[in-house]
This record gives C-alpha cells, sequence and structure tokens, in this order.
C-alpha cells in the first residue's frame, strides 16, 4: 500500500510538493508561536526594566539607630543580607549607604542655618557609600579618617571651599557641630547611572528653596565620608541605614511578575517585623510587563490561530481540487474490490505523507523565523517549555490538516464507482451555505464587540474581528464574482464575445471557484489590513520618537554651565551644519522650558509640522535682531570711576566688579578697589580672558566686605559711583557714550529686588545703592541690554489672557518677562506643554551663570562619527546618548508592536497559502482544462479564442479578487480600525 500511496504521488509531483509547501507553512506557523511568545516576553521585560525611570524599578530598605556593634560598614553589609533574605528573589543589584542628616556650613556663623551674611550653608547629608570612590574622580583624594570629608563641585562651588579648607558640620542630634577638613572635591563619573541615581539624597535635583541669586544649581549633594568618621565621631548618633537594590531585567524573566508582586507585598510585612521600612515602586513597572505579556499572549496566538484557518482552508481546497483528479483512481481501487479500510488508507495516505513531511519541515523552519524576528530565549528552562509547546502545536495544525483533507475526500471516498468513474460533478451541499452563514454571523459579532469594546480592551472575538470579517465577507464577495459571471454569459454571447462568455462560464459553474476566489480576497485583505496597520504603527512610533528625541541625535552632556556649553558646541561645529547646543529646565510652574541655540534649529532639528511655523520661521521669531555684546580681549582691565559715600560704616571696605564670562563658562570677577572718596583710575587683572574669542561682559556690581572676613555680598547703602569708563590694552571695553546710553542697561531679571538705583550722566553711568535695603536676598548688579526683552518664546499651549507685562517664564534661577511670539500643538522633547526660547538670549538675559537640568547636544545625520570626543576635547563630557530610530526600536518592542508584527507575519504567510491553493488547482486542472480547450479547437474556435480562454479565466479570477481584496481592506481599516493600540499607555499624536 505504502508503494502504491508513493506511485500516487510521483505521478502528481507539483499538488505533492504544493501540499508539502502548504503544510510547512501551517507547522512553521504553529512552531512560531510559542517561540515568539516566549521570546517576546524575555524582551518585553528587558525593555521595561532598562527603560524604567531608576524609581520604578528599585526598592530600599531603610534603618534608624546608632552604629551598633562599632562599625557601619558591617552595620550596612548585616542590613543588606536581611533586605536579600526578605525579597528572596534574585535579579538585583545592590547598594548600601549610610546617611546623617545636617547641614554643613562656612563663613562666621559656621553650625547654624541661615547666620550671618557671609555665612554660606547646604542642607547636604554627611554618607557612607560603599565603593564609591572607584565611581567617582576627586580633585584631592576620598576621604579615610573619621574628619575627613569630601565635598561634591556644586557643594563645593557654593561653599567656597577646597581641598585643604574645613567646615562646620551642624546636626539636631549633634551636641557641638564637627569640624571636618575637606579633603577632596567629587565629580560623580555618570551622576545618572544607577550607583547615584538609586538614591535621592546623594545628588540634589532641585534648587532649594528661596535660593538667592548666585546659586545655580543644585547644591545639596552628599558630604562623602569615611565609615571611621561614623564609628568614631558620631558613635552613638542616630543614623539611618539605607539598603537600595535596583531590579535587572531578569528579576522579571525568571519569575513570573505576579509572583514578583506578591513576594514585594510580603517583603513589606516582613521587613517592618524586622524594624525596617520597606519602600518600592517596581509594581509600577511589573504591572506595564505584564500587561505587555497578556497582549502578546492573547495576540500572538490569535494571530497563529487565524492564519491556522487559512491554512487549513487552503489545504482543504488543495485536497479537495486534488481528489477531483484522483477520482478515476479511486473508482478502479474500488471496482477492483479494495476494502474500504485500503481504500481510505490509498487516499488518505497521498495526503497524509505530504502533510507530514511539511510538519516535520516546518517545526525547525517556525523556530529559525521566530528568532530571527524576535530574538533566542536565554533561560534554558524556558527553551524547553518553548519545544514542547512548539511540537504541540506542530501536532494541532497537523492534525487540522489531516480532518481538513478527509473533509476534502469525503465525497470521493463515499461515492460510487459509477460516480466516480464518469467523475460527475459534486451537487450544492446545504451545510455549505449554512457555514458560510455562521461565518458572516461571527464576522458581525466580533465588529461589533471591536465597536462597542471598553477602551483599551483587546479581549474576546475582538482579536479575531479583522480575521473573521476578511473570511466572512471574502465568501459573500467570492459569490459575487460567481454570481456575476453567470449574469454575464447570456449578455457576451448575444453581442458577440465567444471568449468572454466562455471565461464567465468558467467563473460561474466550476466548482469550488468561489472558494478559491474567497481564500484569494480574505489573504490579500488580512496582508493588506496588517500591512497598514503595522505601517501606522511604526509611523506613530517614529513620530513620538520625533517628537521625544527633538533630532537624529541628542547627547546628554555635562559641561560648566550654559556658556560653556553654547560655546563648545559652537566651536566644535563653527558653521552650524550638523550640531546645536541646547538646555531642557522645568522650574517654570508647570511648564518645561526648552532653550535652543535657535539659528541652527532648522539645520539640526527634526522639525514636525505640529511645531507650528517652520524652523527658520522659528528660528527668527526666537533670536531677533539685539545689540551686540559687550566684550573684551586681553589680561587686565583699567576702569574709571569716581565715588562718593554718602554714609560711612566702620570696618567695611567697598568694590566695583565687573564680571565677565569666557568662553569656558568660567565666571570672572575684574575687581576694582578698595573705592576710595573722589575720582581714581584702578586697573584689575581679568584671567582667562587674554587670548581670543575673549570675554563677555555680564554686569557691574558693587560689594562690600569686611575687614576681617573675605567674604563679599550686596553692598548696604551708601556707597555713590560713577563709571566713566572701561579700556582694556588702550581699547574701550565701555565708552562713554555707551555706559550713558540708559537704554543699553537694566536692571535683573531673577526676581530678587534690585540693590541698585541706575541713573545715566553725561560722563557714564552712576550707580547708587539703594537707601533702603530690603529684607532677603537682593541683586549687586546692572546688566547690559544685550538681549531683545521682553523674551520671544514659542508655547505649546496658548495660556489664558493676563496682566500685560505679567506672563514670564523661569528657568534655572531667574523668572524673566516673556513675549509669546507663536503657539504650536506641540514642541520637540516638550510635548504639547512646554515653552521654547533662545539659548543665547536666555543665558546673556539671566546672567545667572546657570547650568540647567539637562545640558544637550543636538546632531543630525550628518555629524562626524567622532563627535563624541571633538565635543570631549572641547570640555564637554558625554553622559548619555539618543536617537530616533533607537527610540523608536525600543517602543516597537513592547507587547502590542510585537503583537502586530507577528499578525503582518501571518498575512505574509497566508498570502503565500493563497499563491500555493491556486498554484493547485492550476496544476490539477491543467488535464481537463486542456481537454476542454482542444474540444473547443476541433469544433473551430480560433487559436487566439483558445489562449484568451486558457489564461483569461485565472486572470480574471487573481485581478478580482485582488481588488475585492484591496476594497475589503480599506472597509475593515476605515470601520474597525486597531484592534491593539500601537502604545499601550495610551499615547496619541497631538
Amino acid at each position: 500500500m505504502l508503494a502504491l500511496v508513493l506511485a500516487a504521488l510521483r505521478a502528481r509531483r507539483v499538488q505533492a510538493l504544493t501540499l508539502v509547501l502548504l503544510s510547512t507553512l501551517a507547522g512553521a506557523a504553529a512552531a512560531a508561536a510559542p517561540w515568539y511568545v516566549l521570546a517576546s516576553t524575555e524582551r518585553i521585560a528587558t525593555r521595561h526594566v532598562d527603560n524604567a525611570p531608576i524609581q520604578e524599578r528599585s526598592l530600599e530598605t531603610i534603618g534608624e539607630g546608632p552604629v551598633e556593634g562599632g562599625s557601619v560598614e558591617a552595620q550596612i553589609a548585616a542590613q543588606a543580607e536581611l533586605t536579600q533574605r526578605i525579597v528572596g528573589l534574585s535579579g538585583f543589584v545592590t547598594y548600601t549607604e549610610a546617611f546623617l542628616d545636617g547641614t554643613p556650613s562656612t563663613g562666621s556663623s559656621q553650625g547654624t542655618k541661615g547666620g550671618g551674611t557671609d555665612a554660606r550653608n547646604t542642607d547636604s547629608p554627611l554618607a557612607v557609600r560603599t565603593d564609591v570612590c572607584s565611581h567617582a574622580t576627586f580633585e584631592g583624594r576620598c576621604p579615610s579618617a573619621a574628619d575627613e570629608v569630601a565635598v561634591s563641585y556644586r557643594t563645593a562651588r557654593w561653599l567656597r571651599v577646597k581641598a585643604g579648607d574645613t567646615l562646620a558640620y551642624g546636626a539636631v542630634t549633634l551636641t557641638k557641630p564637627l569640624q571636618l577638613k575637606v579633603v577632596g572635591v567629587y565629580r560623580p563619573d555618570d551622576p545618572a547611572a544607577p550607583f547615584w541615581s538609586s538614591n535621592a539624597d546623594l545628588v540634589a535635583q532641585t534648587l532649594p528653596t528661596s535660593a538667592p541669586p548666585e546659586m545655580t544649581e543644585p547644591v545639596d549633594d552628599a558630604l562623602l565620608a569615611a565609615p571611621a568618621l561614623f564609628d568614631k565621631s558620631l558613635s552613638g548618633v542616630t543614623i539611618r541605614t539605607i539598603v537600595d537594590m535596583v531590579a535587572q531585567p531578569r528579576l522579571l524573566v525568571d519569575n513570573a511578575p505576579g509572583d514578583v508582586t506578591d513576594r514585594l507585598a510580603g517583603a513589606t510585612v516582613e521587613a517592618g517585623n524586622n524594624r525596617l521600612t520597606l519602600n518600592t515602586q517596581l509594581p509600577e513597572t511589573i504591572g506595564k510587563v505584564e500587561r505587555d505579556r497578556q497582549l502578546v499572549s492573547l495576540g500572538v496566538p490569535v494571530g497563529a490561530f487565524q492564519l491556522l484557518i487559512l491554512c487549513w482552508f487552503a489545504l482543504y481546497l488543495a485536497v479537495k481540487y486534488t481528489g477531483e483528479e484522483r477520482r478515476p483512481d479511486v473508482g478502479l481501487v474500488k471496482l477492483r474490490g479494495a476494502t474500504r479500510l485500503r481504500t481510505w488508507a490509498l487516499v488518505s495516505g497521498q495526503s497524509a505523507l505530504p502533510m507530514l513531511a511539511g510538519a516535520l519541515l516546518g517545526l525547525p523552519i517556525g523556530y529559525a523565523a521566530a528568532t530571527a524576528v524576535n530574538g533566542t530565549i536565554n533561560d534554558t528552562r524556558v527553551n524547553a517549555l518553548a519545544f514542547g509547546l512548539s511540537v504541540g502545536a506542530v501536532v494541532v495544525a497537523v492534525l487540522g490538516a489531516l480532518l481538513a483533507a478527509l473533509l476534502a475526500e469525503r465525497r470521493s471516498l463515499s461515492s460510487s464507482v459509477s460516480d466516480l468513474l464518469r467523475q460527475a460533478s459534486a451537487r450544492n451541499r446545504v451545510w455549505r451555505d449554512l457555514f458560510d452563514l455562521v461565518l458572516v454571523v461571527l464576522a458581525v459579532v466580533a465588529v461589533y464587540q471591536v465597536k462597542h469594546r471598553a477602551a483599551g480592551d483587546a479581549a474576546g472575538l475582538a482579536l479575531l474581528a479583522p480575521g473573521l470579517a476578511a473570511l466572512a465577507f471574502a465568501l459573500v464577495a467570492a459569490r459575487l464574482i460567481t454570481f456575476t459571471a453567470g449574469r454575464m454569459v447570456e449578455g457576451a454571447l448575444r453581442h458577440g464575445h465567444p471568449g468572454r462568455a466562455l471565461t464567465a462560464i468558467y467563473l460561474a459553474r466550476r466548482p469550488g471557484v468561489h472558494r478559491l476566489a474567497a481564500l484569494m480576497i480574505a489573504t490579500v485583505a488580512l496582508l493588506c489590513t496588517s500591512a497598514l496597520t503595522w505601517n501606522a504603527g511604526r509611523s506613530a512610533g517614529e513620530t513620538r520618537a520625533q517628537l521625544e528625541v527633538g533630532a537624529d541625535k541628542v547627547l546628554t552632556v555635562r559641561a560648566e554651565n550654559r556658556l560653556a556649553l553654547l560655546n563648545a558646541v559652537r566651536a566644535t561645529d563653527p558653521d552650524g551644519r550638523f550640531a546645536m547646543a541646547a538646555v531642557a529646565s522645568v522650574i517654570s510652574n508647570n511648564d518645561r522650558v526648552l532653550l535652543v541655540d535657535s539659528p541652527r534649529l532648522a539645520a539640526v532639528a527634526t522639525w514636525r509640522p505640529e511645531y507650528g511655523p517652520s524652523a527658520a520661521q522659528t528660528a527668527a521669531l526666537l533670536h531677533p535682531a539685539a545689540p551686540a555684546p559687550v566684550s573684551m580681549t586681553g589680561g587686565e582691565l583699567t576702569a574709571d570711576i569716581t565715588t562718593h559715600f554718602a554714609t560711612e560704616e566702620a570696618g567695611r571696605v567697598v568694590y566695583l566688579d565687573a564680571v565677565f564670562g569666557n568662553a569656558k563658562g568660567e565666571r570672572i570677577a575684574a575687581r576694582f578697589g578698595p573705592l576710595a572718596e573722589g575720582r581714581t583710575t584702578l586697573k584689575a587683572p581679568v584671567p582667562g580672558c587674554e587670548s581670543p574669542p575673549g570675554c563677555r561682559l555680564s554686569s557691574l556690581q558693587i560689594v562690600q566686605s569686611t575687614q576681617e572676613q573675605k567674604i563679599f555680598f550686596a553692598a548696604r547703602p551708601g556707597p555713590d559711583v560713577v563709571v566713566h569708563g572701561l579700556t582694556a590694552g588702550g581699547q574701550a571695553v565701555l565708552s562713554k557714550e555707551l555706559l550713558a546710553d540708559r537704554t543699553r542697561w537694566r536692571l535683573g531679571v531673577n526676581g530678587n529686588p534690585p540693590n541698585l538705583i541706575v541713573t545715566p550722566v553725561a560722563d557714564g553711568l552712576h550707580l547708587t545703592v539703594a537707601p533702603v535695603r530690603s529684607s532677603g536676598v537682593s541683586d549687586p548688579g546692572v546688566y547690559p541690554l544685550d538681549t531683545p526683552a521682553p523674551l520671544p518664546s514659542v508655547r505649546a499651549t496658548r495660556l489664558q489672557p493676563r496682566l500685560v507685562g505679567d506672563q514670564r517664564v523661569s528657568y534655572g534661577s531667574v523668572s524673566i518677562s516673556e513675549d509669546v511670539a507663536a503657539t504650536a500643538r506641540a514642541l520637540p522633547r516638550l510635548g504639547t506643554r512646554g515653552v521654547l526660547i533662545d539659548l543665547e538670549y536666555a543665558d546673556r538675559l539671566g546672567a545667572d551663570f546657570g547650568a540647567g537640568e539637562s545640558l544637550q547636544v543636538w546632531l543630525n545625520a550628518s555629524a562626524p562619527a567622532n563627535i563624541t570626543q571633538l565635543l570631549q576635547d572641547r570640555g564637554l563630557i558625554v553622559l548619555g546618548e539618543e536617537t530616533i530610530d533607537g527610540t523608536a526600536d525600543r517602543y516597537a518592542s513592547f507587547g502590542p508592536p510585537l503583537t502586530l508584527q507577528f499578525m503582518l507575519l501571518s498575512g505574509i504567510v497566508g498570502f503565500a497559502l493563497a499563491i500555493g491553493a491556486a498554484t493547485v488547482v492550476g496544476a490539477v486542472e491543467r488535464r481537463p482544462r486542456a481537454r476542454e480547450l482542444d474540444a473547443l479547437r476541433s469544433q473551430g474556435a480560433p487559436a487566439g479564442l483558445i489562449r484568451r480562454v486558457g489564461i483569461e479565466g485565472y486572470l480574471v479570477l487573481a485581478i478580482s479578487s485582488l481588488v475585492f481584496g484591496l476594497i475589503l481592506a480599506a472597509v475593515i481599516r476605515a470601520y474597525i480600525g486597531d484592534v491593539l493600540p500601537y502604545f499601550a499607555d495610551g499615547w496619541s499624536a497631538p
């Protein structure tokens, strides 16, 4: 019997090979689904954990009390071990530290909070951070003794200390302040790395409340101490010990998200029983991972099942058409007295063997396809599970295919010998019409569920809606094709078009044509629908990435301040072809603020229609013409001034400061004085301004100090100074005419009251210290007006009308008047709420030498490959990198896009199935069609007509199916829309 089956397969090689191919596709689809789902779970967990904010992927335990056992290191190590035991999960990186909350201070009021005018202090905690010396660079060294500390570069700048100085550290729990020696000034290697960002007390993120104008960035960074300080100097003092555990992707790869959530809930209670407080926002990330996994676990099997249905349908058609050709063979077998069992074995074996061969081929092909698209599975246990599920899925696919084959062969096996030998055509059966009707009803129900589901719901028949709608209405469209063809026959004959009539007869009366047409229409519709949905999702991902990133590549960098960033980027790209400096700030009420070097906006930024005016128009709005800044080049400055003291104050000395900023962003004060009564010519060194481009004047200030303390602050009432001119190397820096022009001078914009009264006089600028000193901090300077005022801006959200001149925008430590030049639906990196202003003008107007929350360099695609090194050569340190392509790829690796990707692959395979089924039909019909056409030729039909009829039937069927498929895809897309949202968080384009 096996030999007879093999001989039959050899006789019909094309049909057999096509069955092998169709079965391979079915087996590959079934095998790929489990691998794809389980590989997606790893990929989803990895993406979510890697991209979650540090607060949403970490936990901490906090203990309070004195150092026990004489060693703070042993105490925090014991707490780390206890925390790991309580949590009971692998997949974390652990960091430990100990803190004492207090106030370091310098000046005449050391150890107090907010003392005299020369005192400076911060709310910096004293910290022991395990292994901190290998995660920072030090000017000086890392502390090791019981009286040593290291201060961050920001805190050191504010407290005005350096290695070798001392400071006082006071705390509520201390009887008297500690006198500590500063042995190093540290700078974190990467403040955004988990080592530093996992604990909010290490690196300050915001300015202190009511910060003075000279405080331009957060300064409450931790003071690093050696364990010896806690062991000896803080013996018996209550401290905080903290264990930070940062989750890694394998936490949610090795463990089910629900198990992790349950474990964390139990750990919170157990930590409390051990006198620890456990805090975590990990459930936020776990919830996102679980949602994405559920979408993939639901969507991919639905897509695979939908593809299997198409596979079985295609196999049914292929076997049915092949069976029509085998009917005489079956009749002869029955005529020779073969038993029913042998007849079944002969007939089914011709379908079963190719299908089994295809299934064996499909298993490795499905694995290879799934891993090529979605990556491999790293966990060996998950690998074994995926293999078992794939084998089971292939078995289901093969059983379904065999059942479809038996249904297709049922008529041949049940027919009489006479019917088999004369090849009688099949009669239409009521159950087939009933099956079509059931499919239509299911499609209507599925579409109804899609249109009336809750927002974000993807359950039930909703995911099957496009496939059911395509298949059901494809059956209707296929019947329309055959019905229309039948109605055309009479008209074609009447009008003398025999070729058209014969083609219509073929389409109307050939058994199974409408089924083949339905398969082709459905697969075209599903492929187009999947492609349109996938393309729309990818386009949305690209749009979101462009909105969130702003340029092809954005580097987060570390620089001295905004001016240093601006100068470094302009020096790196002097022509403005590929690089632009930008600064992001969030301190503007509820607005986010983005400062950009706007003349380079059009060349560098990826500009979108949502941004309102074009990039060039926006740049023109943000950067209108303004007076040139006052600058100088030289090492010494000469001042011609007249001083008068209206009131005397014993023990004080008064100076006139000309404050400059150089190309490195350094604040350089040329200090003239002590000032004496009368007109004098004074000189002051200006280090750092000797070489081009020199330095830019930021302000003129009247400051004072005491003879005992060399700490300078805004002068108290009494001094009266007229500045007649400033020169450098014989060249005028500030001419008498410029000084006397009141339109070229302004007071501060930082929100603090001005300390000076400014009056232009014939021979200069008259500066008088205000006779009434306001409470709090005052602004000691007068500033050259070298920017538009108020500052032009573009807003993403139009604000409600307010009082004239009351509209303000804040960044760094300043709050300035704002002129809203244009509005937009959205702005780069800001979204639908934010403010865009010019970086150069904002920096000049602010005059605070501030940094901002995020210093950035935007790059376009033409940036050189060594741009990072070029920027580092200019003094910038690159901390991170974002790209539009990378961000879009990140969004494409979450749950919904992975599901849509699989559905697209299913659509491609389905289309290949339709081609395979059509190939079988063509191969089976080749001989009977040849006999029919030969008969027509022998009856006198022209050869051209015969050739036309032989091709036209298939061509019309293919074109009609393609057209109906495209129309059906458009209808499904328009009415059903996206069954799955591309973004799980519900994001949509502004």
